[in-house]
């Protein structure tokens, strides 16, 4: 699987950035050419959530994978306006909007496959990634797939989670696991773009679990 970021400044410069995906596993594929730099290792502004030892993970798998993103976007503004187009193996999407808006979706693939423990919950979901997602829409794609995910518990005689109890949970998890993300990538950014994108998906990160206490519209 793939996903191939275009992102188009107003002064023509493009920037391309191309996402392979197990289509299996819905793990990252890792690009030859990554450098890890001294803010991707474990313990350097290490979540407080995170559950990976160092003495057994060098890296954190998150911050290993968008090193090449935040490098390429590190001295670029939250509100540049860029054009982006999006190319998947079914369609293209199209969007004028900001920077940060762009990253935060691009970010937002590396981050739930990567292979970070605590983003697990939200892997399932790269395979019908939505570029550009409204929060509703989230919210919408992250219970479908997860009630798909509890049905097939229930044919296979496990108990499942109707409830979304533990949904709810790991939306909690991520929130603490977005701090840490957010503080690595401002140390490694001269400008805010990088990690105003981080923000935005935890701003989302929030607002799923309030829209599944609040009701789920029928």
């Amino acid at each position: 699987m793939f996903y191939k970021y275009i992102i188009r400044f107003a002064d023509s410069e493009e920037k391309v950035i191309d996402i392979q995906l197990d289509s299996k596993s819905l793990t990252l594929i890792p690009s030859g050419d990554l450098e890890a730099p001294e803010w991707a290792r474990l313990d350097f502004c290490k979540c407080t959530i995170c559950p990976l030892s160092s003495a057994s993970n060098k890296y954190c798998p998150i911050a290993l994978n968008i090193s090449g993103v935040t490098r390429m976007f590190a001295d670029r503004t939250s509100v540049t306006p860029v054009e982006v187009r999006v190319e998947t193996e079914q369609r293209e999407y199209h969007k004028k909007t900001s920077l940060q808006n762009a990253l935060s979706s691009l970010i937002g693939i590396y981050m739930s496959t990567s292979g970070c423990p605590v983003m697990e919950p939200l892997r399932p979901m790269a395979r019908h990634h939505l570029p550009f997602a409204s929060v509703e829409e989230t919210a919408f794609r992250s219970v479908s797939t997860y009630l798909l995910q509890q049905y097939h518990k229930h044919r296979k005689g496990e108990k499942p989670d109707w409830d979304l109890e533990l949904l709810r949970k790991a939306y909690k998890d991520i929130e603490s696991l977005n701090q840490g993300i957010t503080d690595r990538v401002r140390s490694a950014s001269r400008k805010d773009a990088n990690y105003n994108a981080v923000i935005i998906l935890d701003a989302f990160a929030k607002m799923v679990p309030f829209t599944i206490e609040r009701g789920l519209p029928q």
